[in-house]
């Protein structure tokens, strides 16, 4: 199981692990403030990275992101 990582952006939501369909890219993610961190990013520290930049980065779009365990 993931342990519970407070998102230091908002401080309104839990961080979620995501990975992209294919590459199997890991993130994470804040549902709320919308605030990400690529694997290898220390999730206690502010990011300038958000998922919308982020997949656009890509050419993609959430249908190409899924919860990772």
């Amino acid at each position: 199981m993931t342990p519970k990582i407070p998102c230091v952006h908002c401080g309104q939501d839990w961080l979620q692990k995501y990975q992209l369909k294919g590459t199997r890219e890991i993130f994470w993610a804040c549902p709320e403030c919308e605030s990400l961190w690529l694997e290898d990013q220390d999730t206690s520290e502010e990011t300038d990275l958000y998922i919308s930049e982020f997949l656009e980065s890509k050419g993609i779009g959430w249908d190409h992101a899924e919860k990772a365990m």
